[in-house]
């Protein structure tokens, strides 16, 4: 569900948000359970990046291999 929405941005797109997170957090004018789910928004986006950076190694290891 909320997986999948993730799924479709960009890298970029997950890194601006990933910073935009990081900002707010920093920020210090959150409170602690907003704190916290931006903590676990945030890791949820790391996850999602790393299965994005894992699919371009991926085809990029299968172009050169063809090569």
């Amino acid at each position: 569900m909320g997986t999948s929405k993730k799924e479709e941005i960009t890298i970029e797109e997950g890194f601006a948000k990933l910073n935009e997170l990081l900002k707010k957090m920093e920020d210090g004018e959150v409170g602690l359970e907003d704190s916290f789910e931006l903590y676990k928004e945030g890791v949820a986006m790391v996850q999602t990046l790393n299965n994005k950076l894992s699919e371009v190694e991926g085809r990029l290891v299968e172009v050169e291999d063809n090569q």
